[in-house]
């Protein structure tokens, strides 16, 4: 029985190099090899083989791939999947991630290639720029507000969608001095977004629902509250599992760490906001975001409620939406 590869795992091992690694099905062997290829979008038949491998060996090292985005395809016994590096290195931003590749409850992947997370655009670098526009980039939504806006505006059009975790004016009450009161913080800014924001995610779900304006990227300042919660929430629609869908919002702590956000830490420190709460603030607290996947389903009866209720989608619209992103053939897997 040939092997059958169940998932890609494909990290950038240095500035010329990828490690491919591999999950083998338990009832599949182990014994046999696998044709390792590369290409520049997801599309197999564009792929080109760059070597045979025994299944036993769990991973590869690809060099010499030269510049640009690179997927990846396996294949066995005439099965195949595409994964890629789920985060792209530049060299002003830290946390640039393409949301693909996720398995679905039933069976689907989310497409690759199609959306993007991302920090703030105006730090990318003339070689970012280039490398931004090789994406085929077609519409960005900037989910921070006018005032961030205009002081650290992007370098490219992008449509303005303010996502605010409480009403316009209203300061939070507690004071910021313990870890517990800044993960508290994030906590009410999710679970608070999802009634003060929802009109704003309706504007851009429509947006991610429409072919034409794919491919997508939105982003804030750190990529990790406001995309967070705007990650989740289409995450979710596409019927990706809870468990993944808290691990996304996680892996930012991999790739954004506290020496990248010395910005953001001096704003909070000069807000009188303590050292300790700081920290937890720009920190990825699980069970704070569980919290606003949990008020989905509790308040709202779940993401399709809440999606075709208070954001104001129709069956139509989510439907779309599901079709556009999510693949139902076995050629895309990554954690």
């Amino acid at each position: 029985m040939p092997p059958v590869v169940t998932a890609l795992h494909v990290e950038r091992h240095d500035e010329d190099a990828l490690i491919v690694g591999w999950t083998i099905d338990g009832g599949g062997g182990v014994d046999g090899e696998l044709v390792v290829a590369v290409g520049s979008t997801p599309i197999v038949e564009d792929h080109r083989p760059l070597a045979t491998v025994a299944a036993s060996a769990g991973s590869v090292r690809l060099s010499g791939l030269g510049a640009g985005r690179h997927y990846i395809s396996v294949s066995a016994g005439g099965d195949t999947l595409v994964g890629a590096e789920r985060r792209l290195v530049f060299e002003g931003i830290q946390n640039f991630r393409d949301v693909g590749g996720y398995v679905t409850v039933d069976g689907g992947r989310v497409r690759w290639g199609q959306v993007y997370r991302a920090d703030n655009l105006h730090k990318l670098t003339p070689a970012d720029l280039d490398a931004f526009e090789g994406l085929g980039i077609k519409t960005i939504f900037d989910l921070r507000g006018d005032t961030e806006r205009a002081e650290t505006p992007g370098p490219f059009d992008a449509v303005a969608t303010p996502i605010v975790g409480r009403p316009g004016g209203v300061a939070p009450e507690r004071p910021f001095r313990t870890v517990a009161d800044g993960e508290q913080m994030l906590r009410d800014v999710y679970v608070g977004s999802l009634v003060h924001s929802a009109s704003r995610f309706g504007a851009l779900f429509e947006g991610l629902a429409d072919a034409a304006r794919l491919p997508v990227v939105f982003h804030c300042h750190g990529g990790k509250d406001r995309t967070g919660i705007v990650a989740a929430l289409l995450l979710l629609a596409l019927g990706v599992d809870r468990e993944t869908v808290l691990d996304d919002y996680e892996a930012t702590s991999r790739y954004r760490r506290i020496d990248h956000q010395q910005d953001s830490l001096t704003k909070l420190l000069a807000s009188g906001v303590s050292p300790e709460a700081a920290g937890a603030v720009l920190g990825t607290p699980r069970w704070a975001m569980e919290a606003a996947v949990d008020d989905i389903q509790d308040t709202y009866g779940g993401i399709e409620a809440y999606l075709t209720g208070p954001v104001g989608m129709s069956t139509v619209s989510l439907d779309r939406l599901r079709a556009l992103h999510v693949e139902r053939t076995p050629t895309a897997a990554s954690r």
